[in-house]
């Protein structure tokens, strides 16, 4: 994750995709099985298509 834009040169070498371009903040829940998380299903929460944790898991 960059809280900045790629320079260009750092764009030709990396795979990047924006999926947010306001704050980001994580919140862990220790009891919450999810051990793996795709960009698609972060990109489902940010944009709030995506409201109950366990709709990741269906």
């Amino acid at each position: 994750m960059s809280s900045r834009d790629l320079k260009d040169n750092e764009k030709e070498i990396l795979d990047y995709e924006s999926i947010a371009r306001d704050e980001i903040a994580v919140i862990v829940n220790k009891e919450n099985p999810l051990e793996d998380i795709s960009m698609e299903q972060l990109e489902k929460i940010y944009t709030g298509k995506i409201t109950e944790w366990q709709k990741l898991y269906d």
